[in-house]
């Protein structure tokens, strides 16, 4: 077994389907298998997909987040290169041949490998960046904030390659990775439930001395904000006050705890201005408040 695909799926039958029969429909010259994690949905997955003979169905009976249920994903797969794949994407081409060759012809230490994302129109977009720190989000909450008011503010622009690029860390959209640095740098750290945990796996990657790469070929499509909604949440809640709490998490993990400890003492004050932001209820205000001053246990 060449590739072993891993998908994560949440309420989110609508797109998972389409994701599965693009790989289906494109993937060749490369064996492969399909390991659907699902996470406890409720919108009639488990009975579709447990059914499905190119599947390899794995339920955990509840929501585990996105590195837990990789996780398991890995313990079931047979492959030995491991692409973590969302399930709110669709294969255009032959990607999975292309990732495979280009991993396995390699001329370095190979981390995790990605590719150029594109929208449905084509476009370019979200698939690599730094790693966070904590002095750029003192910029991300203070100085960025002054510099739009002031009209003086340009975003930086992204740079794609034409061919490859290394990079900090890949999106976990799509992450080819084999299982002998899996082995070497962990796995996807427990602690996490959503957000931020492809960067700490791959800084951990970074510190062994592995590249982390990008490249140019593969066309995958990322539906973003295709995912599940669990009804029970706001976006707010469910994007802000996660995120929030997976970049304490990560902090805690990549910086000394001296930097850790003064971020915790100072972050919450700059947080409050979402007291100022209109679209966010008082009750979700309250919650994310409160979000801003709990204790991370790893």
């Amino acid at each position: 077994m060449d590739i072993s695909i891993i998908i994560v799926n949440y309420n989110t039958l609508h797109v998972i389907k389409p994701c599965i029969e693009s790989i289906v429909t494109l993937t060749h010259d490369v064996s492969y298998e399909i390991i659907v994690v699902d996470n406890g949905s409720t919108d009639g997955s488990a009975e579709q997909l447990s059914s499905d003979p190119r599947i390899r169905f794995i339920a955990t009976g509840e929501n585990l987040g996105f590195g837990k249920a990789n996780n398991i994903g890995i313990k079931h797969a047979k492959g030995d290169l491991l692409f973590f794949l969302n399930s709110d994407t669709l294969l255009v081409n032959n990607a999975l041949k292309m990732l495979f060759d280009f991993a396995t012809q390699y001329n370095g230490r190979l981390g995790a490998l990605g590719c150029v994302l594109e929208d449905t129109k084509g476009n370019a977009i979200h698939s690599y960046g730094p790693f966070p720190t904590m002095s750029y989000d003192w910029k991300k909450l203070v100085w960025i904030p002054i510099k739009k008011a002031l009209h003086i503010y340009k975003e930086a622009e992204t740079v794609y390659p034409d061919t490859w690029l290394r990079v900090d860390y890949v999106t976990g959209a799509d992450m080819l990775v084999s299982r002998h640095v899996l082995e070497e740098c962990g796995t996807f750290h427990p602690a996490f439930f959503m957000y931020f945990e492809e960067s700490e796996l791959q800084h951990r990657f970074h510190q062994h001395g592995y590249d982390n790469v990008i490249v140019r070929g593969p066309r995958i499509i990322h539906l973003e904000g295709e995912g599940s909604n669990d009804g029970k949440t706001s976006k707010f809640l469910r994007d802000t006050y996660r995120q929030q709490k997976s970049e304490y998490i990560y902090f805690r993990l990549t910086e000394p705890y001296w930097k850790y400890v003064m971020y915790r003492i100072v972050h919450p004050i700059l947080r409050q201005t979402v007291w100022l932001n209109p679209h966010v209820s008082l009750a979700d205000k309250w919650t994310f408040v409160k979000q801003l001053f709990v204790r991370i246990k790893l």
